[in-house]
């Protein structure tokens, strides 16, 4: 399994979010998860426009 993977299942993270990295801090210093979302479904909050999001 892959490290992305791993930690989508470990978080929880659903579709449209996604692992996008995971940085594992060596020696022992930490572990950083990046998620991002897909871009899909989201909306203006103002005027209800689909919007392209930022990938």
């Amino acid at each position: 399994m892959h490290d992305r993977e791993l930690y989508r299942q470990i978080l929880g993270i659903q579709a449209p979010w996604e692992v996008s990295e995971v940085e594992v801090g060596l020696p022992a210093t930490g572990v950083t998860v990046h998620i991002q979302h897909s871009g899909e479904g989201l909306a203006c909050p103002e005027c209800g426009a689909n919007c392209p999001g930022l990938i």
